[in-house]
């Protein structure tokens, strides 16, 4: 006996996201894709005033713009080592990509935001039971690696440190953390879950959060693993609250606590001012990650599976976990019927054919195409007839009715040259009298001097 495939119940946000037709998993990722480089256009022009103002005060620039020497190295090492308050006005420029993400489902996808996730109600509370969940996560994970002599915590603030660059990096990872969430649960795991199963849509949404972080740097085989994996975590807790808020609160404060608390990188991302430091031991990023911070490492992964698991054990205690049924988009249906009405008529409403009928409902012969008069036949039921009783010359004349009729129409017919029996120009028998030269009949004989 063959067991049912599962999914995972569908939360009703989700199935108000089908307000148009859907596209294929290839094409959801496609405009994921475009709608995130077009957001990161708008983060690059948010951030030029305040490149201006860093290249416009450092010294070593503007020595190479008043000598006109440009160095290569020399530029690669200003752009490498920017201030940290540069990377604050970074993250929070990341409210650009939060604000092209909805516009494009709002605009282009008819969708509203709460079918995004942002719901109104409670939705504090939802923030800050996320602030809680992200906070404890990673203080399991960098507790393992404290366990493991793979990390030592050092209860010294880094050099330059102070509270309002604390508060900056808060509030600028809250927005980025928000932008991720957005970009990929809000909206491409909705939009994939309008005809993919949401299975099918945890899976591939995580698989994009994962490329995103490609270029990082420090990268390998195991940060992949833990960015799909964080991905699939960010997506059980998506499904299982049923909003955003949740997932962005814990994004934004994982990557705060790991690099602006603990000192340690973000995923390969330069080290910034923190609260406290961090060291690790060498010879140990199988466990701590490396360069690339805690996300490249075993600890990570241990925390993130064990998440996985107690999420998908309660899903299936509250019944969220149900058998897997095919994905129903009325709108998808109402394209598909169209295209193949279409296929089957390629005229559609304004077949010149009809219905089997070549002139439709406007044939000018009536209902019977091979009638050429229809219903209003002038010579009666038989168009071959024109003699037929009720024509508009009379009575039929082998009754003997009305021959005076039949006389006119036999010359009018012998006049146009219609009956080859009767013309001027047939030569004319032995028997018959030939006509006078000057004789003139009903037909001008002016007519053939030319």
């Amino acid at each position: 006996m063959n067991r049912k495939a599962k999914d995972i119940r569908k939360p009703e946000f989700m199935k108000r996201a089908i307000q148009t037709r859907s596209h294929n998993a290839a094409m959801e990722l496609l405009i994921a894709l475009a709608v995130f480089f077009i957001g990161n256009m708008i983060i690059s022009a948010l951030q030029v005033p305040a490149m201006m103002i860093h290249l416009l005060g450092n010294k070593e620039y503007i020595g190479m713009i008043q000598g006109n020497d440009f160095d290569i190295n020399k530029m690669v090492k200003i752009a490498m080592n920017l201030p940290d308050w540069i990377f604050i006005v970074t993250l929070i420029s990341e409210a650009g990509l939060i604000a092209v993400t909805i516009l494009y489902c709002r605009l282009f996808e008819k969708r509203k935001a709460e079918t995004m996730g942002f719901q109104k109600k409670g939705f504090w509370l939802e923030y800050g039971r996320g602030i809680l969940i992200g906070v404890i996560a990673f203080g399991v994970a960098y507790l393992i690696c404290l366990l493991t002599g793979t990390a030592t915590f050092h209860a010294v603030s880094s050099k330059g440190f102070t509270v309002l660059y604390l508060i900056g990096f808060l509030i600028g990872y809250l927005i980025q953390g928000m932008a991720e969430e957005v970009i990929c649960r809000g909206y491409l795991m909705v939009s994939l879950t309008r005809r993919q199963s949401v299975v099918t849509s945890v899976i591939l949404s995580s698989l994009f959060f994962a490329m995103l972080h490609g270029m990082n740097s420090g990268m390998s085989f195991l940060s992949y693993l833990n960015l799909f994996l964080f991905g699939v975590v960010m997506s059980l807790l998506f499904l299982y609250y049923e909003n955003i808020w949740v997932i962005g609160a814990f994004h934004g404060i994982w990557n705060f606590v790991q690099g602006n608390i603990f000192g340690v990188q973000v995923s390969g991302l330069q080290q910034q001012r923190s609260l406290f430091t961090t060291s690790f031991a060498e010879n140990a990023g199988m466990i701590h990650g490396g360069k690339f911070g805690l996300e490249g490492g075993l600890a990570v992964t241990l925390i993130l599976l064990a998440m996985a698991a107690f999420l998908l054990w309660r899903m299936k205690k509250k019944g969220y976990i149900v058998d897997a049924e095919p994905v129903d988009n009325p709108y998808d249906k109402a394209y598909f019927d169209s295209i193949m009405r279409q296929m089957n008529n390629p005229y559609g409403n304004n077949n010149p054919y009809g219905n089997n009928n070549p002139y439709g409902n406007n044939n000018p012969y009536g209902q019977n195409p091979n009638n050429p008069y229809g219903n209003n036949n002038p010579y009666g039921q038989n168009p071959n007839n024109p003699y037929e009783a009720g024509t508009a010359d009379g009575e039929n004349p082998a009754n003997g009715v009305n021959t005076e009729s039949q006389d006119n129409n036999k010359r009018n017919y012998e006049n146009m040259g219609l009956n080859p029996e009767e013309t001027p120009w047939r030569p004319y028998s032995e028997t018959e009298q030939k006509p006078e030269e000057n004789q003139q009949t009903s037909f001008d004989q002016s007519y053939f001097k030319d």
